[in-house]
């Protein structure tokens, strides 16, 4: 097989080390194994070689935290050294809240990437970056690095490497902006940030992501280049151009790797318009002046009564059932369970198609818009609030590709396109 045409897959797992972090760490390490091989199985690769994972570990800058800022343990497709790497790690320390984000995702950015893989970074957080805007911040200025993290995004974007934020809840939601600047991070580079309550499907979420990513590589080397080029050409907007494509693919059938999740958040004019702004300026200092606060809670009304009327049912328990056995205690909700247990995680597994369907012609026409113009927010496919029940879950399943799917390949496509 042509080199060009064979998949790989380059995957960075960025992962906070501070003390809040330990049931991720954990569940990582746990799952590396299941994590590699459903990747592997799942996204047809044809040599365990054509799967490399690369693990990034952050925790503070000093004085805030004086054991490390970050380790880099590199690519590898051993997946024994993969779990004794992640055995290396700890969770403790960090000190104002933020973390040092920004130097990780800066030492992911910088790897060495296969040019001809799909690329992915999974940035595992309950913490944002310095400098973002936050009141508790030891940082306020930015990264005591000098780096900023609105332009790595947008290297990574160019680079074609698109990253994914597990968002781990509630703690990420305790801070003002956090929420708004990662979902905004995410859609730089044509990714999406995926709430998580429990730590216990880190890997379903990875394994998802991963699998769609794959799909979205595959379409990006099929149609990329001519979708890009008629952008900056000026010939039709993104919006345009996505449209168009989207009615050609659907009219060949094409299918495609969706993970799909709840919707945990509530939706403000303020959180949108933060989005747009950390989307929109050039680096965190023009950014910070420009942010609207966000009144009251992150969550919405459908999360917040599943979660307390769970915080209700386990209190009650903890006090009237003393003798309940370890194993069935330990199984009520910790402060990373705090809405549902998740649905089982299902990967129906069915034939790509792109190898096998002719693919129609592109035809893009439209007016002229600029791609600044196109803002990106959450990703992925979201369940709304209206279909909210009690059996929140995550899954991963083949569908109709999606105008948002289609969308996030040519901003990718343009994004690569713009730094040639």
């Amino acid at each position: 097989m042509n080199a060009s045409a064979r998949k790989q897959l380059d995957l960075v797992f960025v992962q906070d080390c501070t003390s809040s972090q330990d049931p991720y760490i954990t569940s990582a390490t746990r799952s590396i194994e299941e994590i590699c091989s459903a990747i592997f199985e799942s996204g047809k690769l044809l040599s365990p070689e054509d799967l490399r994972i690369g693990l990034v570990a952050y925790r503070d800058h000093p004085p805030e935290d004086t054991t490390f800022i970050i380790q880099n343990f590199g690519f590898s497709s051993d997946k024994n050294l993969l779990h004794s790497n992640l055995k290396t790690l700890s969770a403790e320390g960090g000190g104002d809240g933020p973390e040092a984000v920004t130097a990780a995702l800066y030492a992911a950015l910088n790897m060495d990437w296969r040019s001809q893989a799909s690329k992915m970074v999974v940035l595992i957080a309950d913490a944002p970056p310095h400098g973002i805007g936050e009141s508790c911040d030891g940082f306020p200025n930015g990264s005591p690095d000098g780096q900023d993290p609105l332009m790595i995004a947008r290297q990574m974007a160019s680079r074609g490497i698109t990253l994914f934020v597990v968002a781990c809840e509630p703690d990420l939601s305790s801070y003002s902006y956090a929420v708004d600047f990662f979902q905004a991070l995410a859609g730089m580079t044509s990714g999406f940030m995926l709430p998580l309550t429990t730590a216990k499907f880190l890997a379903h979420a990875i394994i998802g992501s991963a699998l769609e990513n794959l799909d979205m590589a595959r379409l990006t080397r099929e149609v990329g280049q001519a979708l890009a080029e008629r952008v900056i050409g000026g010939q039709a907007s993104v919006d345009d151009v996505a449209r168009e494509l989207h009615e050609t693919l659907l009219l060949r059938g094409e299918r495609t790797q969706q993970v799909v999740f709840k919707n945990i958040y509530r939706e403000s004019e303020e959180a949108t318009h933060n989005v747009g702004v950390y989307q929109s300026a050039c680096n965190l200092e023009a950014a910070r002046s420009l942010l609207k606060s966000v009144q009251g809670t992150r969550f919405n009304d459908k999360y917040l009564a599943v979660r307390d009327l769970r915080y209700d049912y386990s209190s009650y328990r903890t006090a009237t059932s003393p003798s309940i056995p370890t194993a069935l205690s330990s199984s009520s909700p910790s402060s990373h369970e705090v809405v549902t247990d998740f649905s089982s995680f299902s990967a129906r597994s069915a034939s790509m198609l792109g190898a096998t369907a002719a693919p129609g012609p592109i035809s893009v026409v439209g007016g002229r818009q600029a791609i600044s113009a196109m803002r990106t927010g959450r990703r992925g496919v979201v369940i709304d609030d209206e279909d909210y029940d009690e059996e929140e879950g995550i899954e991963l399943r083949e569908d109709a590709i999606t105008l948002d799917q289609v969308k996030r390949i040519a901003l990718q496509s343009v994004a690569v396109g713009l730094a040639r």
